[in-house]
């Protein structure tokens, strides 16, 4: 059977298509060789290649003995290609075993790494964490401390004149009488005290400075306001949590920034302040850095006015307006509303506004830390949330939600 020419045709093509695959992967292995920089990388591939080889040779002599009828050499050639056959396996399996090693190498080299990695990017949050704290710390109590001195300092010139004004009212109103008694008893005075009269405009200084007296009551009145206002901005000698009223703490952020409120771009105009207060109950916070969370709000606010204010024509610029919206929501939470129609952002802008260090402010005018250190307070100290929308060219909004009742942070 196997001397049929048919059998014998069949098994010619298998070898022959053998042999070409076996060509096929030699022309690869070659490929595989010149990967390899180092002798000792190349040794077990240099070896397959010349097996390769000789079962290309093997195929081409199998071939050879089929068609020339000299069957009696073939088991000869099965023995050496049974042999070679498995070093070639062997070969193949030392190779396979040798790259599964340096993979699980590899794989361990990474791992370490990206542990590393990970460790080293936990320990710089860690570490920015601890400066934003820092530096939030620093400027509180800074600014605070010189909030707090100034208004100590303008606080004890003003209340001795407030105090005095009384009695300087009724001393006057004292003079007064006493003029007035010797009027009625000189009806005829000397023609010096006529004139001095005449020169001095008396009548008018009798009926006017009452007045004047009461103005600047209301004046020195005024001036105490703004000082205990600084004095609860600061808050340097209460409690770091305690229950505090919102709007006071709004108020008292307003006055600090008056006069870049009432200074707009080259004076042109004043900044339009509304506030929609609503009925908020007093909520368990650190009003010190709450006070912090407006200031730094209120100050991006007015930049992003002035930015689009540079930007536009005066003929064309809306009023620059700041509205501030509190109310209480249904789920024990209270919502403050922070809005301006000034030079808004993009979207990306926008995600990113929160990321520490990130300012689209020049060199020298902004850290990037406002924003960043506003989110830490109100979320991680606070329990609370906070987010912006805005449009470019339009404005922007950033609602915070902060728990009426929260625990401590740890």
């Amino acid at each position: 059977m196997l001397n049929s020419p048919l059998v014998l045709y069949f098994i010619v093509t298998i070898i022959a298509i053998g042999a070409g695959i076996m060509g096929l992967s030699i022309i690869k292995a070659r490929k595989i060789l010149k990967l390899f920089k180092k002798e000792p990388e190349q040794l077990s591939w240099q070896i397959m290649f010349f097996l390769m080889i000789f079962f290309l040779f093997g195929y081409s002599l199998c071939i050879y003995l089929i068609t020339t009828r000299l069957i009696n050499w073939i088991p000869l050639l099965t023995g050496m290609v049974f042999f070679f056959g498995a070093l070639f396996v062997l070969f193949t399996v030392t190779i396979y075993y040798q790259t599964l090693q340096r993979l699980l190498v590899v794989q361990e080299k990474y791992r370490i790494a990206k542990d590393n990695a990970e460790s080293a990017l936990s320990k710089l949050k860690e570490t920015q964490q601890t400066q934003m704290q820092l530096i939030q710390r620093e400027t509180m109590l800074a600014l605070g401390t010189m909030v707090a001195g100034v208004a100590h300092e303008i606080n004890n010139p003003v209340s001795f004149i407030h105090g005095n004004l009384q009695y300087l009212q009724q001393y006057i109103h004292e003079l007064f009488n006493i003029i007035a008694t010797y009027a009625d008893v000189y009806t005829n005075p000397d023609y010096k005290i006529i004139n001095a009269l005449a020169n001095s405009d008396f009548n008018f200084i009798q009926s006017d400075l009452p007045n004047l007296l009461s103005s600047m009551q209301v004046g020195t009145h005024r001036i105490m306001e703004i000082v205990e206002s600084l004095s609860n901005f600061s808050r340097l000698n209460e409690a770091d949590y305690k229950k505090a009223d919102i709007h006071q703490g709004i108020d008292s952020t307003i006055v600090i920034l008056q006069s870049r409120l009432k200074s707009f771009v080259n004076n042109s105009q004043p900044i339009s302040l509304i506030k929609e207060y609503g009925e908020v109950p007093k909520i368990f916070c650190n009003p010190r850095y709450l006070n912090q969370v407006f200031l730094n709000l209120l100050n991006n606010a007015i930049d992003a006015l002035m930015q689009k204010a540079n930007a536009s024509s005066h003929d064309t610029l809306e009023k620059p307006t700041i509205w501030i919206r509190t109310f209480t929501a249904q789920d024990n939470h209270i919502t403050i509303s922070i809005a301006d129609n000034g030079c808004g952002m993009n979207e990306e802008t926008r995600q990113n506004i929160f990321r520490p260090f990130f300012t689209t402010k020049p060199v020298g005018q902004g850290t990037g830390l406002g924003l960043s250190i506003s989110h830490q307070i109100i979320v991680e100290q606070h329990g609370g949330s906070i987010k912006c929308s805005s449009t470019a060219n339009q404005g922007t909004k950033i609602d915070i939600r902060l728990p009426i009742k929260q625990t401590l942070p740890t």
